[in-house]
């Protein structure tokens, strides 16, 4: 996920890849940072199916390569049978946090927060009148010191306000979470701040900055200049108001996005008995009836599913579709407001769009670069995709008919097309692909044996492995919720995971998500003295969040360890069976672990660039890179075992999921790539320039995309990734394609290669976002492309869009 709000990364007024959550629009994938599909141009039976595949008669099995049946599973345990309390019998607060125990001690932890920043603040500010400079050497670490502080209870509270089951709880974590996301877009344009910073540079220190300080440095200053520090100060407080604004309007856009507070009318379908004839009368009446006797379908409900996959009527199907994505005039209002109001903050920086002021940061650079890499990835994978449609055309040419046409050349025989179409003719198109007869495949993936997988993968690859612990009273949010500890084979714990993997009833968060609430830094070196606070901690204020840190052999000093949280919304442990997965879900387990495992990884000594923290068309790398792990046989052997008989995934299987995952795959990639080229469309608005956002999105849909946009819907409004990703939703389609090259150059031969693992680590995801991510991708695929793309330039994002398209 990964992330989706916009919240200051530090004191940042960008993006920020802390919180990596799917658009509820997504049927791609429920995952976080995962690519929503448009409804005009998506459907989700092709991974439904997926989920059901299997072989029809006895095949080759894969070997459990090394690993005795016992040797972990505790951890296949800890997912695969009914939750049971823990034995530690302390009581504690949320995520350990001695005074995170009820939602009344948010109020004061945020008042306490502030003062303490307040008074960081003043002594950044300060540095200079220091003669013996010692202040000025100490601004960078306190800088970092100050974006932790507020971070800390910032990231905090997104988790609880997005998973925790009680209103109470949400309502306090909205109201600290809105309070210090205000601050902070303060800070972003505090001048005493930026002048401290630029003295600093520019002084002679003793010893000098390390390279770290100097990039975490640059990066906050990168991070003034773009909110705008030079700016004059009415100006500037203008950016503020707009800031604050922007994030009212992201939230009531996700609103929106979700069903919003004023969620749509029933769907009205006429004569149901005609209509919906082909799903029988048992179904049709079930339906609510108005009192013309239309059934009344409630938008996006599973009546409406089943009406968009088999109703043979049309007309049915139709009326579901403009029902789902109805032009709400509301809903339009908000997003187009919210795109006006970032053209305008673009404009009071000095910038054309909002694209411009999104990706100066980001590896593209330029809404020019990420314009050439769409629409040469558009022409290439058209062509393929119109295939597809044709495919689909000829199946409903037959149904309406009877005549078969598939293969024939005369295109002026197919029936068109239509969005409402896609659903039912892609079910059919991959029920002739998988026969009948074909057994479910979810049996081979309980959640439990998923998750030993992950740590047998990453105990290959990098010698990090997974190790149940017990969860104190008051630790967790709900009884559901595991802990895993990450234990390094010579570092000891270096991090926690929290999984809240199970749905349940009044669940908040839907989809899959990765939260990350608390970030790697190095702790025993704080000068916290120097802040010198007026009564130190005894004004009142209560204890807060900090930690003394741990010792971590090789290291000199001590860290505040990592915690993150992954959130799906699987199905539920029942006492005679585990929570069965499918493909899809296999995929978005494996998807969100690999931002977890950045995370772990990516310990630096400063929060600001630690794990996720890093341009947001890189973040996706290490997340993309282990579905391409997934689909290997090599690393299904470690963990693919029927849940029952213990008997290992037969090989036949793999291979007919292969054929099924791959049926319209091109129909998908373009879907994607029109998405992102409309997100970029929405943001390179001029300031003042108005903007139909429903014309822009049919006008693009009609030129690029393959299926015709449906006149009287507004799809646009359902791209939750609009508010989180604006300008930057290319970053899947472009980490992809790094992906692919990156997997190519280490594992193609082996795919648990420690080898192979050892590159990854050491020279990608330990250093977060403490180096030039373009350089770091240069490293790991060596030689002639290696120093291509090592420059960053424009050759290099041609480079990525060849192989993408290769």
């Amino acid at each position: 996920m990964i992330p989706q709000n916009t919240a200051s990364r530090g004191l940042r007024q960008v993006l920020r890849a802390r919180m990596l959550r799917p658009s509820p629009a997504s049927s791609l994938r429920a995952r976080s940072l995962p690519p929503a599909r448009p409804l005009s141009t998506a459907t989700a039976p092709l991974r439904d199916r997926l989920a059901t595949a299997t072989a029809t008669k006895p095949a080759a099995v894969f070997p459990v390569a090394g690993f005795p049946a016992s040797s972990d599973t505790d951890v296949r345990d800890l997912f695969d049978t009914p939750y049971a309390p823990g034995t530690a019998a302390s009581p504690s607060g949320l995520f350990g946090y001695p005074v995170l125990t009820a939602p009344d001690v948010l109020l004061p932890l945020t008042e306490r927060t502030l003062v303490h920043a307040r008074a960081i603040v003043d002594r950044i500010a300060r540095a200079g009148e220091d003669a013996s400079g010692r202040e000025l050497r100490l601004v960078v670490k306190n800088l970092d010191r100050l974006s932790d502080l507020l971070c800390g209870v910032i990231d905090m509270c997104e988790l609880v306000r997005n998973a925790h089951p009680s209103p109470e709880w949400v309502v306090a974590a909205d109201e600290s979470y809105e309070t210090l996301c205000s601050y902070m877009n303060e800070l972003n344009t505090s001048r005493g701040l930026f002048d401290a910073l630029v003295a600093t540079l520019a002084a002679q220190h003793s010893p000098p900055l390390s390279h770290a300080e100097t990039q975490v440095a640059l990066t906050f200053l990168r991070d003034f200049e773009k909110s705008g520090i030079d700016l004059a100060p009415d100006v500037r407080a203008r950016f503020v108001e707009l800031s604050d604004s922007l994030m009212t309007l992201g939230r009531r856009f996700l609103s929106s996005a979700t069903a919003g507070p004023n969620p749509s009318p029933p769907i009205e379908i006429p004569d149901p008995e005609k209509l919906l004839d082909s799903l029988g009368p048992q179904f049709y009446n079930t339906l609510r009836r108005s009192w013309r006797g239309a059934a009344l379908v409630t938008p996006g409900s599973w009546e409406a599913q089943m009406i968009a996959r088999y109703a043979r009527d049309g007309e049915a199907r139709r009326l579901v579709y403009v029902g789902n994505s109805r032009a709400d005039p509301e809903r339009v209002g908000v997003l187009e407001e919210m795109l006006a109001q970032r053209a305008e903050l673009a404009g009071v920086l000095g910038k054309k769009s909002w694209g411009e002021v999104a990706l100066v940061d980001k590896m593209a650079k330029t809404p020019e670069n990420v314009r050439g890499f769409l629409e040469s990835l558009a022409e290439h994978h058209r062509a393929t995709a119109l295939s597809d449609v044709a495919m689909l055309q000829a199946i409903k040419s037959q149904s309406i008919t009877g005549i078969e046409v598939a293969g024939d050349p005369e295109k002026a025989k197919l029936q068109p097309l239509y969005a409402w179409d896609r659903d039912i003719f892609t079910e059919r198109y991959i029920s002739s692909l998988a026969p009948a007869s074909l057994e479910p495949l979810a049996p081979y993936f309980s959640t439990g044996t998923v998750m030993r997988g992950l740590s047998r993968l990453f105990s290959r690859l990098y010698g990090i492995s997974f190790r149940p612990a017990p969860v104190a009273p008051g630790e967790v949010w709900h009884p559901s919720v595991r802990r895993l500890d990450v234990v390094d084979e010579s570092e000891g714990v270096i991090g926690v995971i929290y999984c809240d993997l199970f749905s349940r009833d009044g669940k908040p968060a839907s989809g899959a998500a990765h939260y990350t609430v608390r970030c790697s830094r190095r702790v025993d070196d704080d000068d916290v003295r120097g802040d010198r606070m007026v009564d130190g901690w005894d004004a009142g204020l209560g204890p807060g969040l900090e930690t003394g840190g741990e010792a971590i052999p090789g290291r000199e000093g001590r860290y505040q360890l990592p915690i993150v949280v992954l959130t799906t919304d699987f199905g539920t442990v029942e006492r005679d069976r585990p929570a069965l997965l499918g493909w899809h879900e296999v995929e978005t387990l494996f998807h969100e672990m690999g931002h977890a495992m950045h995370s772990m990884i990516g310990r630096t000594e400063y929060h600001n660039v630690s794990g996720t923290r890093c341009a947001t068309d890189f973040v996706e790398l290490p997340s993309i890179l282990m579905e391409h792990f997934v689909s290997s046989p090599e690393v299904l052997g470690l963990f693919a075992e029927h849940y029952a008989t213990g008997a290992p995934l037969p090989m036949e299987l793999l291979a007919a999921h292969r054929r099924l995952q791959q049926s319209l795959a091109a129909l998908e990639t373009h879907g994607q790539i029109v998405m992102a080229m409309l997100d970029q469309q929405y943001h390179s608005l001029a300031p003042g320039e108005a903007v139909d956002s429903t014309a822009v999105h049919n006008a693009l849909q009609n030129r690029v995309g393959v299926v015709p946009a449906v006149e009287g819907t507004a799809w646009q409004t359902q791209f939750g990734h609009l508010q989180g990703y604006g300008a930057t939703y290319y970053s899947y389609l472009f980490d992809r394609a790094i992906a692919g090259k990156v997997f190519e150059t280490l594992f193609t031969a082996d795919p648990l290669s420690r080898d192979g693992g050892d590159v990854l680590k050491n020279k990608l995801l330990k250093w977060g976002g403490g180096r030039d991510p373009w350089e770091m991708v240069g490293d790991v695929v060596g030689g002639e492309e290696g120093e291509v793309v090592a420059k960053g330039d424009e050759r290099a994002m041609g480079l990525v869009g060849g192989w993408y398209i290769k």
